[in-house]
């Protein structure tokens, strides 16, 4: 198959007197014209998707690729990277007009059938035999080749440049809901251009995605209809119309209260504490602050974290894996609701000693679980930093 590098055919391949139609056709602007009016009449009968676009743009493309073609097959070769570029440009300039990659491609098939006859046609009346023109059909094959590699190549790009730009002004209207107070009438614009109804009402998503997720999987993970989001790099934005359940294994997310669009702003402050917050306690999936409450205080504290831990943790860990052993129970009895023979079940210990672990915790600290400032302490701690 062809490619974007330029390929000598062998002498023997392309004989003189074909070069000679193939450069009659090329210099002769008349007859050239008739080609392309031909190659342009047979594409837009059989693809309805080219009848949008208008005759002179249809023209032009079908001028450009027949004059690079021909202009190659003169001189017995393939397409070279220039003229390949060329043609890309074309079919990128379709793409953007909404034609599809197989339309594109039909298209091409379809001139280049039509493009043999006609060819095969003036080789008859110059006497080439049905042998003789064999070789035609080899060159003519090889080209169509080249030419369906580039338009595949080009038309991929632009989905993904499309896709960006869409990611990107998406992008763009969402932060400037969500990263600053916005007017009334300011924010329904922005909600139309999300194709948003201006008056509803919506809740801000912030968060980043897991590693490995893309920016189309994560769309699809948040119920389309209800919601907008965009991904900058890993980082989410978005808005909610409804509440929704979302895979944790999309992600960590922050979702905040609904708000009318003038509001939105400090839905997305909360939807922040809530993502930073669920960031800090490892938790994957969509949170709000009323689900994460204190918590959501003590994972976004590290002031606090690291006074409660000066105070509870050195002391154990200067007793290495023993202390560890008194932290592991004392948290475990916080999650068990201080029920000892519960928590000693769970940890395969007998209930005397975890009743021995608790109280070296108080030793050790000072801490009394049974006084409400320690046992809130203790929480905090177990909520920023829990054991392994």
């Amino acid at each position: 198959m062809a490619t974007w590098e330029a390929g000598v055919l062998e002498e023997p391949t392309v004989p003189a007197a074909m070069r000679e139609l193939f450069a009659d056709l090329a210099d002769d602007e008349e007859r050239l014209q008739v080609l392309v009016a031909r190659l342009a009449e047979v594409i837009s009968q059989a693809i309805p998707e080219y009848r949008t676009l208008p005759d002179e743009v249809l023209l032009a493309g079908v001028r450009h690729t027949v004059t690079a073609g021909l202009g190659s097959a003169k001189q017995g070769r393939l397409p070279d990277s220039d003229e390949l570029r060329g043609i890309a440009e074309i079919i990128a300039d379709r793409a953007r007009r909404g034609l599809s990659l197989a339309a594109i491609l039909d298209a091409y098939h379809l001139a280049g059938q039509e493009f043999w006859t006609i060819v095969a046609q003036e080789g008859r009346r110059r006497g080439f035999t049905d042998t003789e023109l064999l070789p035609m059909i080899e060159i003519v094959r090889r080209w169509i080749d080249g030419v369906t590699v580039a338009a595949a190549t080009a038309h991929h790009q632009v989905g993904i440049d499309s896709a960006r730009e869409d990611e990107a002004r998406t992008g763009a209207a969402l932060r400037a809901l969500l990263d600053q107070p916005v007017r009334a009438e300011s924010a329904g614009v922005h909600l139309v251009q999300l194709g948003l109804d201006p008056i509803g009402h919506y809740a801000a998503v912030r968060g980043r995605a897991a590693e490995g997720v893309t920016a189309p999987a994560l769309r699809e993970g948040f119920p389309p209809g209800s919601s907008v989001i965009a991904v900058v790099d890993r980082d989410v934005v978005g808005l909610l119309g409804a509440a929704v359940v979302v895979d944790e294994r999309l992600g960590t997310f922050g979702v905040g209260p609904l708000r009318p669009a003038a509001e939105l702003y400090e839905s997305g402050v909360t939807a922040g504490r809530a993502f930073a917050a669920a960031a800090q306690l490892h938790r994957p999936g969509l949170h709000t602050l009323d689900e994460l409450r204190l918590a959501a205080v003590a994972a976004t504290d590290p002031e606090m974290a690291k006074i409660v831990s000066d105070r509870l943790l050195a002391p154990l860990r200067d007793k290495g894996r023993y202390g560890d052993d008194v932290w592991q129970s004392v948290v475990s009895y916080l999650r068990h609701g201080f029920r000892v023979d519960e928590t000693a079940a769970a940890m395969h210990v007998h209930p005397n000693t975890l009743r021995h672990r608790l109280a070296q915790f108080t030793v050790l600290t000072g801490a009394d679980l049974r006084n409400p400032a320690d046992i809130a302490e203790t929480w905090w701690l177990a909520t920023v930093d829990p054991p392994d």
